[in-house]
Order: C-alpha cells, then sequence, then structure tokens
C-alpha cells in the first residue's frame, strides 16, 4: 500500500504531536527540553512529515554548525520515522528534504542513539567527537547544465 506524506517544516500547533513521538523512542527527554529547542537563539530547525491527515509521523531536528574536523556539519541527533506501515518512505522522505538542505555542508550525521536531555543534546565535546552517528558524505548538486 502507497501512503502520501508531507514534508515540511514543523509547524507550530504540531510541537506536541513531535513531542510525544519524541517520547516514544527517548523516555527521558521531558517537556521543558523539548520546548528549549524550538528557542531562536539555539538555530535548532525541526521537520516533519506528516501523513495527509495531518498526523506526525516522522520528524528530523537538526542544526549546521562548524566541526573542527569536518567544517560545516549538518548534525542531526533526533530522526524518528514511525509508522506500523510505511516507516521506511517516512525515513526516505525526510532523508531526502535534510539533503537538500545540506548542499552547504560535505558532511550531515545522523545520531545513532537519541539524546536523553538538552544538555546531550548540545554537549560541545559530544559534537566534536566523531563516534556517535552515521556519517553521511554530501554531495554537492550542479546548478545548472554542464557547458563543455
Amino acid at each position: 500500500m502507497q501512503y502520501d506524506y508531507v514534508v515540511g517544516e514543523l509547524r507550530r500547533d504540531d510541537e506536541l504531536a513531535a513531542f510525544a513521538l519524541v517520547c516514544s523512542v527517548a523516555t527521558t527527554f521531558d517537556e521543558k527540553d523539548w520546548a528549549a529547542v524550538f528557542d531562536d537563539s539555539r538555530n535548532w530547525r525541526c521537520i516533519s512529515a506528516s501523513d495527509l491527515a495531518g498526523r506526525v509521523r516522522g520528524l528530523a531536528v537538526f542544526r549546521l554548525m562548524m566541526h573542527p574536523e569536518a567544517g560545516l556539519l549538518m548534525d542531526v541527533p533526533i530522526f524518528i520515522a514511525l509508522s506500523a506501515a510505511d516507516h521506511h518512505q517516512i525515513a526516505e522522505s525526510l532523508f531526502s528534504s535534510l539533503e537538500a538542505q545540506a548542499t552547504a555542508c560535505q558532511f550531515m550525521r545522523v545520531w545513532t542513539n537519541l539524546p536523553g536531555s538538552l544538555q546531550e543534546l548540545e554537549d560541545p565535546d559530544f559534537f566534536r567527537r566523531w563516534d556517535h552517528g552515521v556519517i553521511y558524505r554530501v554531495h554537492p548538486k550542479p546548478i545548472g547544465p554542464a557547458w563543455r
């Protein structure tokens, strides 16, 4: 069965539904920490995948930061795709959206374990480490036709 999903910036009225999704897999991440993610000074961005009925089925929380070895890095500590029927398509849709937004980066890192708190999410020492996620080399997209 084919499902369709709408992927885009997490809407303000979906923040609570997205938090419920986070809690289903990261039980120690509390509501106060989740609210802090949306503080503009922290530079976190959230994209969601919603089904056609508007239910949040997937979520990615990320930010672009300068890493000492990798240069500009898209760091994705929260990547969730939950569906009994179609989690692969949700994950593919979210990842494609992330990749499209990471063109200025050389690498994207998707954490293998979700952070348990805001403190872990923003720990600068943990950010600098290179051993806690899947590292994906972002290939820049061609700007236009290749002229010879």
